[in-house]
């Protein structure tokens, strides 16, 4: 695993140098009081202060008696245990709020450790005295020596008289003994953003052996030096849970990008940062993660290089070959990103580990004795194509923009067939199960091993609708959920590896209920992961098309309690599949999609384990205009009030009476929410239509505010066709009546809007109209025939040569306006679009203006916008 210098030369893996202990004579400490001024430096001014009411509530006194008591206030740990040995840790800090020294002061100071076989400390094992220096933010690494196999161990530090809270910790079986079962948890990526730890509160109930960290501990910010570092490491180890967690069982860490920058490779930043040199940067961070984590010495940092990479033993039943994919891997390709692979990502010499550390790993493989063996390491090992047509498009910094280095090591482990190779992977942010093969574009390909994928702590998942809708081009993933925060819990035995997706309902509630959102076996033989049809809690199922048995995907599942309130809501996979969780009760289950008609059943949720209730749906056999239903999707607007017009293809909610905080009072009459059939909803709304006196023009073009409805109402309920009519004049155009009719019918992939703008005043009227489509999903972009896709932050003036407008995201719906009338220009960026057509109206005339609101399925095309050509 060789590692560039700055001269760019190699230098071969190396243990680092043991430090000697400092001579100066110990300090002695008083325990300053905390107070807000401090504790908004450690969180970062402005940010930190909701950051610190999200997670100490109101007081800062309360916040402080959730700390450890001074100077041990940020906890203890224990870390990279074998069967003799583990290393234990603590930091000497009175004041984590003072962001530079922690409260202490610039001399060493004298702690004692102890370790004992009962919690009680009736008898001590071992003990001793270490130094904290200033120079190493006054943490302590102890390893304590010469333990017995295979038992649990107490320990505790003290320092000026006093003790710091008890840590439990454990040694593992002897390499080559029996080990009857093992269980730990895999956790990654704990983003202080993101919450205040549920994940880690549920997993402090746990029975675990250990817990292994897959990386981003922290999150960078654009600040380079060794002080930021430690005061994130201080501000993340405020988190009770986490403590709480760190002192019950001993961790195995290894890291991603974020503890140094995003994204990094090597030696390449990823990111401008703070100007400072990027490999004094990666310095820095390396000595901060080191100083607050339980690591041996061999992984202390000399300079911007550390040895993270290490095999593990638990008896014969299992050896971990813990990995670093980012201190020697090659620069992404491309640029980074997700791109479609071209000749560079093939290059055979890329390498997401370096050569050392990859025949490392290969020769591991092929030594080891144990039943199972585990590869931990960071990104997903699976390829994955994100593109929804003939092409492919994949993540350059996952193991899919390195394929000839996944190739060495899937062709090694098919040839060699080491015994149960299982890979555990973090950094997505998202639970997954694959299946790992020499050939992801064959499903024949036979499965040589199987990678878990945990979601995150608390870090977000922006790009899960993006996973979703590939899904189905991607058959080697057996699961696939990016909704929750949470973590995974494994079980192994001879015979078997569980694992269990764990899962808090919302990761910033610190009281967030746990569950299991899915269980999955490996048998000792067979690669491959099968699920549990017993392993999951809360209410699952699949929703079926009534006439043909197929799943339906994008189908919203709601559950609701006996007085009416929704209290789970959910969507189906390509599967048909879902899981929404409740506590105890019962209650009623609805399935609702666009093109069919709802559908219910009734559940009685247990405390543990699930309820399953399949629902079976009918498709529309005629349009309809009702209230009390709504357009399926999360960011869906309108409420139950408001009026549903839709057919066996397409939804769309006018608003009857809701309201919308950027179009204020005049959102009655206008479309919220559209689906077309087999998607969710991604409007944000159309404002449709407007009627200005001056042209419209700048950022805040799309605000029209220039329409008024007074009566909405619903003029055919049901049959081929259905018909919603919106009454209302406009607010700068005197004397003017605005008429717009919606209108269904059944099998067409569109609404048909038709506004009449009457003049009933007595004097000629010239003014501008048209419509605004607002698009609120992921990866938002507009359509302008004749342009194409428009992206640009700044809105500009097109001349469609064809009568339409269009936006999309990355749902594989398009949304589009098709008008009648060709002359109308457009006014675009890539986050909204418009019509503009100046009209003239003498006293007693109308102009109508008469288009198709579409959505409609664009099956992945290179161009999405193509099929609205097509209608």
């Amino acid at each position: 695993m060789p590692s560039a210098d700055r001269s760019g030369r190699e230098r071969s893996l190396r243990r680092p140098p043991r430090h000697r202990r400092p001579t100066e004579r110990p300090a002695t400490m008083a325990f300053p009081s905390l107070d807000r001024r401090r504790f908004l430096a450690l969180t970062g001014g402005t940010l930190g202060a909701a950051m610190a009411n999200q997670l100490i509530g109101t007081s800062t006194e309360a916040r402080a008696a959730e700390l450890d008591p001074a100077p041990f206030t940020l906890g203890v740990a224990s870390g990279e245990p074998d069967h003799e040995s583990v290393v234990l840790w603590t930091r000497l800090c009175t004041d984590p709020f003072d962001v530079e020294t922690g409260g202490m002061p610039a001399q060493s100071v004298s702690v004692r450790w102890e370790l004992a076989r009962d919690e009680d400390f009736r008898h001590v094992l071992r003990s001793g005295e270490v130094t904290a220096t200033p120079e190493s933010a006054h943490t302590v690494h102890v390893t304590a020596e010469g333990l017995d196999a295979d038992r649990w161990y107490w320990y505790r530090f003290q320092a000026d008289g006093v003790y710091s809270r008890t840590g439990r910790t454990r040694t593992l079986p002897a390499p080559g003994t029996a080990a009857d079962r093992m269980r730990f948890a895999f956790v990654s990526c704990q983003a202080w953003a993101g919450g205040p730890y549920p994940a880690y509160r549920d997993l402090a109930t746990q029975d675990v052996d250990f817990v292994v960290h897959l990386g981003d501990y922290i999150y960078e910010t654009s600040k380079g030096s060794v002080e930021e570092f430690r005061r994130l490491y201080a501000l993340y180890k405020t988190s009770p849970d986490l403590r709480e967690v760190h002192a019950r069982f001993p961790f195995f860490l290894t890291w991603d990008d974020h503890e140094v920058q995003n994204n990094y490779a090597a030696d390449v930043p990823g990111g401008a940062g703070d100007g400072r040199p990027f490999l004094e940067r990666r310095a820095n961070a390396y000595q901060a993660y080191y100083e607050h984590l339980p690591m041996r010495p061999a992984q202390r940092a000399v300079g911007s290089d550390a040895l993270m990479s290490r095999g593990v033993k638990f008896g014969r039943l299992a050896q971990f070959n813990v990995r670093d994919t980012r201190q020697y891997r090659s620069d992404q390709a491309l640029g980074d990103g997700r791109k479609e692979p071209t000749g560079e990502v093939y290059d055979e010499s890329r390498t997401m580990t370096g050569p050392e550390q990859e025949r490392w790993l290969l020769d591991q493989l092929d030594a080891s004795t144990a039943r199972w063996n585990v590869i931990a390491q960071q990104t997903i090992m699976a390829a994955f194509d994100y593109d929804l047509g003939p092409g492919q498009v994949v993540n350059l910094d996952q193991w899919d923009g390195y394929p000839a280095a996944r190739s060495r090591i899937l062709d090694h482990i098919a040839k060699r067939k080491p015994s149960n190779p299982v890979v555990l992977s973090g950094d997505w942010h998202t639970h997954w199960v694959n299946d790992l093969k020499t050939d992801f574009t064959d499903p024949d390909s036979p499965v040589v091993a199987t990678e878990f994928v945990g979601t995150s702590i608390s870090s977000g998942a922006g790009w899960d609708n993006d996973v979703r809708q590939g899904l189905a081009a991607n058959p080697h993933v057996k699961f696939y959920n990016g909704s929750y925060r949470g973590y995974v819990l494994c079980e192994v035995t001879e015979d078997r590896w569980r694992s269990d997706l764990r899962i808090v309902l919302n990761s910033r509630d610190a009281a967030s209920p746990a569950y299991t959102i899915a269980s999955f076996d490996v048998h000792d033989g067979v690669p491959g992961a099968k699920r549990r049809p017993d392993g999951a809690d809360g209410v699952i199922g699949r929703v079926l098309d009534r006439s043909t048995g197929a799943p339906l995907v994008n189908v919203e599942v709601t559950v609701t309690g006996p007085d009416g309130t929704p209290v789970a809501r959910t969507t189906t996979a390509p599967s048909g599949e879902y899981v929404a969780f409740a506590p105890a009760g019962t209650y009623q289950v609805s399935a609702n999609g666009a093109g069919y008609e709802p559908s219910s059943g009734t559940v009685t949720v247990r405390r543990q384990g699930s309820s399953r209730v399949d629902l079976r749906v009918s498709r529309v056999t005629a349009s309809f205009a009702r209230t009390g239903r709504t357009v399926p999707g999360p960011q869906s607007e309108a409420t139950t009030s408001d009026i549903v017009l839709g057919n066996d293809m397409v939804a769309l909610a006018i608003s009857a009476g809701s309201n919308d905080g950027q179009l204020p009072n005049v959102t009655v009459g206008k479309p919220r929410d559209l689906a077309a059939v087999g998607h969710l909803d991604q409007l944000d709304w159309l404002n449709l239509p407007y009627a200005s006196l001056a042209q419209p023009r700048g950022g805040n073009a799309w605000q029209q505010l220039t329409v008024r409805t007074t009566t909405v109402d619903i003029v055919t309920a049901s049959g081929r066709t259905a018909a919603v009519r919106a009454v209302g004049a406009g607010t700068q155009v005197p004397d003017l009546e605005v008429v717009t009719t919606y209108t269904v019918t059944h099998g067409e992939r569109w609404v048909v809007a038709e506004s009449v703008f009457t003049n009933r005043g007595t004097a000629e009227q010239s003014f501008w109209v048209g419509d605004v489509i607002d698009h609120d999903g992921l990866g938002q972009r507009s359509g302008v025939p004749g342009t194409g896709i428009v992206t640009a932050g700044s809105p500009a003036d097109f001349t469609p040569t064809a009568p339409w407008i269009g936006m999309t995201g990355l749902d594989g719906q398009t949304y589009g306006l098709v008008y009648e009338d060709t002359k109308f220009t457009a006014y675009a960026c890539g986050i909204w679009t418009m019509s503009q057509r100046k009209v003239t109206l003498p006293p007693g005339r109308a102009f109508t203006l008469r288009r198709r609101i579409v959505a409609a399925d664009n099956g992945g095309d290179a161009d999405p916008f193509a099929v609205l050509d097509r209608l």
